[in-house]
């Protein structure tokens, strides 16, 4: 086995664990301060569980009756993403981050392992994305190397998506759109025709267009784009393409069996799932590529 193989995972108690420079109970409190602004938390429906399985129940018009009808998803904990994830940031590093920055230090540290959750949850969610949406046909740009033409192209093909996935039941006008990251470029360079304010100031967003917030993927390698509708709001709950269940994320200690350094790892369970309102020829999830 190799040596960054050989950890102990310990979990963290209430006590005051620390050295004479470090306390845990400072960075777990510094951590859980932190908001998490991975992709999936902006643009989901995102409800706390209490268990590792969960209902989602959502209530749709049945057109053969034109009765309603209730529909479930469900709610099952990813066990490929609920392994606990090594930081690689010691205590020793971080004790080195309090004595030359003070409790700013523990600040630094808690945002460096929430840049890592965010990374693993964005990369999580673009997987769940292609496994998940419904393939349209491929855009091909009248002119790739002009940016308005580009950008009348990809936003009219996004809104045709849009519309659709509200026939022949209205659920959303919000909606979501992650660009391949060339891509992106387009809609940010043409400032005139977007509005900044707020929202767009969010890590990975490209900018906002009528009811429909643009981001870019994380993965540079990709031509992709995935479209779903979202809720800006967080009011209409249910119109969401996805939902994402949560557990409090925890800081764990790792200690190595034969360097004794103890590094700080992160425990951080979730499920996602699609909108049950999604169904054969009323996808709420789709992409297309871009060529």
């Amino acid at each position: 086995m190799e040596n960054e193989e050989k950890l102990i995972l310990e979990e963290t108690t209430n006590a005051d664990i620390g050295t004479a420079d470090f306390s845990f109970n400072k960075l777990i409190k510094t951590f859980e301060e932190l908001s998490t602004i991975s992709l999936i938390r902006d643009i989901a429906t995102v409800v706390p569980m209490k268990m590792s399985t969960g209902t989602v129940i959502n209530i749709r018009r049945n057109a053969s009756t034109n009765s309603f009808e209730t529909v479930e998803a469900t709610l099952t904990i990813n066990t490929a993403t609920s392994d606990p994830i090594q930081s690689g940031i010691s205590i020793e590093a971080i004790t080195d981050l309090k004595n030359q920055y003070g409790l700013d230090g523990y600040k630094m540290a808690a945002n460096m392992l929430k840049g890592i959750t965010d990374a693993a949850e964005n990369t999580a969610f673009i997987t769940f994305l292609d496994a998940n949406s419904l393939a349209t046909p491929v855009l091909t740009l009248s002119d790739s190397n002009s940016a308005e033409p580009s950008l009348f192209e990809i936003t009219q093909r996004v809104q045709e998506i849009v519309i659709k996935m509200n026939t022949p039941n209205f659920r959303t006008f919000d909606a979501f759109a992650i660009l391949p990251y060339k891509n992106a470029a387009s809609i940010s360079a043409l400032s005139h025709y977007v509005r900044g304010d707020e929202e767009t100031k969010k890590a990975l967003v490209v900018n906002k267009i009528g009811r429909t917030m643009y981001y870019v993927n994380p993965d540079v390698s990709t031509t992709t784009t995935f479209v779903g509708l979202a809720d800006h709001s967080k009011k209409t709950m249910g119109a969401s393409s996805v939902i994402m269940g949560t557990f409090p994320q925890e800081l764990l200690r790792s200690t190595h069996v034969e360097s004794f350094q103890t590094n700080i790892g992160l425990l951080n369970r979730y499920a996602t799932a699609v909108n049950p309102l999604s169904d054969s020829g009323s996808e709420m999830l789709m992409s297309f590529l871009i060529a």
